[in-house]
């Protein structure tokens, strides 16, 4: 997964979360977004998930995450 596809997973969820929201929104269709949720919300873990990895593996190398702010 890259940062843009990460952006439009976020968008993707904001426009699901709109028609959830919409009192005229059928049921079925809620429950079909459902499944979509829950693997845009994986994809999106999994990204940022590996990002935070990545800055551990900088402390375990003795960079300190304040360093890496400052640049």
């Amino acid at each position: 997964m890259t940062n843009q596809d990460y952006i439009r997973n976020i968008a993707r969820l904001k426009e699901i979360e709109a028609i959830v929201k919409n009192p005229e929104s059928s049921l079925d269709r809620i429950d079909e977004l459902i499944d979509e949720t829950r693997k845009l919300v994986a994809e999106c873990y999994g990204y940022t998930r590996s990002l935070k990895q990545k800055v551990d593996s900088l402390s375990d190398m003795g960079v300190d995450e304040e360093d890496v702010r400052e640049e």
